[in-house]
């Protein structure tokens, strides 16, 4: 890369270090050739970018959010943003990650399949039985403290540490300083997990009590934003713009009314298998993810020819029990990191359907809060609310009916009823 006019980054390095850095550290991570091209060429054009405006700045962040900023067009918004932006945006993230971190974030199916350094995995692979055996930790908690773990430990090999003896106070927080931008819920997460396997590991005589103390454990405030509720209508247009001709149009249909109709997860959804379908009785009977606690729901007669048609005439042939695949080769069942928020973006697109400010409806988890809203709408019992959502008590269910009583102050207020709002 040209080298006149380089723009300084943290630490004295030019942009065009950074990023021939930053290439040498992708070259070594398991992305496939496509995406890979599409993060490298997003670089190239950032790189252009700078130079051409100037290089004045010396704040990464800043010159990529200017940088975003120039890459929108008229029009380029929500799901239609998605190819372009998308890309630019993920390839400026890592970017700026890289820069402030020495480190990408990896996305699960990318670090389950970077190798870690022998030691490392070694590690990992010990603390994941002793989880197994001895904590009896649930599938889901399992699952997700590896996946937590796995990227401490990709972070550690990033930066030249190939086993947990060079595991010291300035590295966890470090590391830490590098997990700012995750949301506060999944940090504590994350938090959890870390300080999991520091006990874990001072259990073993590998690390001092003092560094156990140092990973500090913090609260989320339990009072959560109002879930977001789709109108009956707009479920409708949503439903009615999936394709119902093509493989993947039967899968995502499918997926989507168990959603709307059951409220499943979508853990459950992902896991849900051959078995826990029960013919002859129009029922799904499934032990949760979340929770571990089984569910046994009614399935209706739409949802359930929805289901025959993408196993019949939508679902590649193969022996994985799991009911839902993937639709391009190799046909595996859906991975852990998939979210189905693609699919709401995709059909609410298709659907016209408008985000109402603020903008919410992100994710599949929205149908759930909606069909619960239905429910209590309904007069349906609060108990009976809580065991078709499959929660583990009636105080998880009270965040719904905020929900109505948000809703009833709005049509309250919108009477002009009211003369003085404080009264």
């Amino acid at each position: 890369m040209e080298s006149a006019g380089a723009v300084e980054i943290g630490g004295g390095r030019s942009l065009e270090v950074v990023i021939a850095q930053a290439l040498d550290h992708l070259a070594g991570l398991q992305y496939k050739a496509r995406p890979k091209e599409h993060i490298a060429s997003g670089w190239k054009r950032f790189a252009r970018f700078v130079r051409e405006r100037g290089g004045d700045e010396t704040r990464m962040v800043v010159l990529g959010e200017r940088y975003l900023e120039a890459c929108k067009r008229p029009g380029d918004k929500e799901y239609r943003e998605a190819s372009g932006q998308r890309r630019s945006r993920h390839s400026i993230r890592v970017l700026t990650e890289f820069a402030l971190h020495g480190y990408f974030d990896l996305r699960g199916h990318i670090a389950t399949k970077t190798a870690l350094p022998p030691d490392l995995e070694s590690m990992l692979i010990d603390y994941r039985q002793f989880s197994d055996e001895y904590l009896k930790h649930r599938r889901g908690t399992l699952i997700q403290r590896e996946r937590d773990i796995r990227r401490f430990f990709h972070y550690l090999d990033s930066h030249g540490i190939q086993s947990v003896a060079g595991i010291d106070a300035a590295v966890v927080s470090a590391y830490m300083a590098s997990r700012v931008h995750t949301q506060p819920t999944s940090l504590s997460i994350e938090v959890s997990s870390l300080r999991s396997l520091m006990r874990f590991l001072l259990m073993r005589g590998l690390v001092s009590q003092a560094l156990v103390d140092h990973v500090q454990a913090f609260r989320v405030r339990r009072q959560q934003p109002l879930p977001s509720v789709w109108r009956r209508e707009d479920v409708v247009a949503l439903l009615a713009a999936v394709d119902r001709g093509s493989p993947a149009g039967k899968r995502d249909y499918a997926i989507l009314l168990l959603a709307a109709q059951l409220g499943l997860r979508g853990g459950d959804i992902r896991q849900l298998r051959m078995e826990h379908i029960l013919w002859e009785q129009s029922r799904i009977e499934l032990r949760q993810t979340k929770t571990g606690r089984l569910l046994s729901l009614p399935m209706s007669e739409e949802l359930g020819i929805a289901l025959i048609d993408y196993l019949r005439n939508g679902r590649p042939p193969s022996e994985h029990r799991e009911i839902f695949l993937r639709v391009c080769a190799p046909f595996l069942p859906l991975g852990l990191d998939t979210r189905f928020g693609h699919l709401i973006s995709k059909y609410r697109w298709m659907a016209r359907v408008p985000l109402s400010p603020p903008p919410r409806w992100r994710g599949l988890h929205s149908l759930r809060h909606s069909l619960a809203s239905r429910l209590i709408e309904a007069g349906t019992p609060l108990e009976v609310i809580t065991a078709i959502l499959g929660h583990s008590s009636q105080r998880s269910t009270q965040a719904y009916i905020r929900i109505d009583v948000e809703a009833l102050r709005d049509v309250a207020l919108g009477l002009g009823e009211v003369s003085d709002a404080r009264a």
